[in-house]
């Protein structure tokens, strides 16, 4: 119940901290068809955009909860969509699964502290939601904080660090899942941990040269300066991804199915992370260039 209670204490009133963005019709139709997933009472429940309870158990608390709070999950909604705008490239980069009219996203909450939730994302086809929901496609994860929309250092440093708990998760249940551990670990689970840590330890020192806030006050020297460690890390991170991909095909040429999809998730977001570096370069090089595209 605790993911309830955090919710609750925002009192059903809509967030006062949420930005005012004009969205395309990728992110519109995201927005309209997005449903709420939360862990309550040990279990998943999924809520219809109109907040109707689709799988899971309906209890009084959820219902007293839901009829008094449509402002304000309608307002969270607003926040996670524009956290993913801003903060996220999980959209741009699954577009293909989210185009269509039939096409829903899941966002499933969990708490983590001091009203910090960790939101993971997943697709379906409305069709078959019901009837086929473990046929749901993982897109990625997002973090936000209710107290405040703004992420320092454009939330890099926070996504790296996903990256490393990520990380973690895949080596620990690589001791569970793989039938043959011994033939994976000095090839490719040691060496991607060294991949994900040597990644992190760049980032941290880099992420610091990034601008604290928004880039509107950056000058032009801070700007480039910023691409260039932009780049650097973006590279690698695409030695890494393709290091996992030739990890992930070894896996299921061998059938080790129990396992993959947790590394199939880690290299999703990794490819995430990438887009959205690239996301932040094309921003940057293009304030840099001062040159008027599309009258911008």
């Amino acid at each position: 119940m605790e993911t309830l209670n955090v919710l609750g204490k925002y009192g059903g009133g809509r967030l006062e901290n949420v930005p005012a963005i004009q969205h395309s019709n990728l992110f519109r139709r995201v927005r309209e068809n997005f449903h709420f997933e939360l862990f309550l009472r040990g279990a998943h429940v999924l809520l219809s955009p109109y907040y109707t309870v689709l799988r899971g158990e309906s209890f009084p608390e959820l219902a007293g909860y839901i009829a008094h709070s449509e402002e304000f999950l309608d307002s969270l909604k607003d926040f996670i969509v524009a956290t993913l705008f801003v903060y996220s490239a999980v959209i741009e980069e699954n577009a293909s699964y989210l185009a269509s009219e039939q096409d829903v996203l899941l966002g499933r909450l969990r708490y983590r502290d001091h009203g910090r939730f960790e939101v993971k994302f997943y697709s379906h086809y409305q069709d078959e939601l019901l009837n086929a929901y473990s046929d749901k496609i993982f897109l990625g994860r997002a973090f936000i904080d209710l107290k405040k929309f703004e992420k320092e250092h454009l939330g890099l440093a926070e996504l790296f660090h996903s990256l490393l708990e990520q990380n973690a998760k895949v080596q620990e249940r690589a001791v569970h899942k793989l039938r043959y551990y011994d033939d994976y670990k000095k090839p490719y689970l040691d060496e991607l941990d060294y991949l994900v840590k040597e990644l992190n330890t760049e980032a941290l020192e880099r992420v610091k040269l990034v601008p604290r806030s928004d880039l509107k006050g950056a000058s032009t020297v801070v700007l480039i300066e910023t691409i260039d460690n932009l780049l650097h890390l973006q590279n690698l991170m695409i030695e890494m991804r393709d290091f996992t991909v030739e990890f992930e095909n070894k896996l299921r040429l061998a059938e080790e199915t129990s396992f993959v999809k947790h590394l199939f998730k880690f290299s999703k977001d990794l490819t995430n992370a990438i887009e959205f570096l690239s996301k932040l370069h094309y921003l940057m090089a293009h304030k840099v260039s001062r040159y008027p595209l599309l009258g911008c």
